[in-house]
């Protein structure tokens, strides 16, 4: 097991813009890095059932984990699509200046948990890591599954943590309602490129 690589990997793999960037990067301009630490948290508890998964696949290598990353897959894009046409019809004129006005923790921690656990890009990545960081793939090892949950739970909160801070401080700027309506259909264009990227890789996972 390559503990320095596999720590290298899942941190670049959590740097890459993917679903959990842009959702981490919306919700601190929302509520505020504070109130986001929630998502963050349920990015990681999203990214404990992949990772489980990817584990299991690596060791099976059965067709029945891509059926499955196919209903996942296409569950998520639907989610995205949800969230693209919402921001496009009903962009805000301002951001919340409390974290009472709206988006309980609650709401944040299981939006967080979705966004990671119906991402089917998560999986193939999860793979790539295992493989990087050489965690024994012969049988069911309990300090490979620690070792791995560890290192993707830890790195995602990390840098997850790192863009909501980063978010926190734009958001000082964003006062002007043209702005905030412009930052949510530019959003929203985006959650809908998402949910066809991830719609397309459903389909390719549901004809293998």
């Amino acid at each position: 097991m390559d503990v320095v690589m596999l720590i290298g990997v899942c941190l670049v793999a959590s740097l890459s813009p993917g679903p959990a960037v842009l959702s981490t990067v919306e919700t601190s301009l929302r509520y505020g890095a504070r109130r986001a630490t929630w998502h963050t948290l349920g990015l990681a508890a999203g990214e404990m059932p992949q990772s489980l998964l990817a584990l299991a696949i690596a060791i099976w290598m059965t067709q029945q984990f891509a059926f499955a990353r196919a209903l996942v897959g296409a569950a998520g894009a639907l989610w995205f699509v949800w969230l693209g046409v919402s921001h496009l019809l009903r962009p805000r004129d301002t951001l919340p200046d409390g974290a009472s006005l709206e988006g309980s923790p609650g709401r944040l921690f299981w939006r967080g948990v979705w966004v990671n656990f119906s991402n089917p890009k998560t999986v193939p990545w999860i793979l790539v890591i295992i493989q990087a960081g050489n965690l024994p793939t012969d049988r069911l090892h309990l300090s490979a599954v620690v070792a791995l949950l560890l290192v993707t739970v830890g790195s995602e909160t990390l840098v997850m943590s790192f863009y909501a801070f980063l978010a926190d401080r734009l958001r000082r700027h964003l006062r002007t309602p043209a702005t905030v309506r412009a930052v949510d259909q530019v959003t929203g264009v985006i959650w809908i490129v998402l949910a066809a990227l991830l719609g397309w890789q459903a389909w390719q996972l549901i004809r293998v």
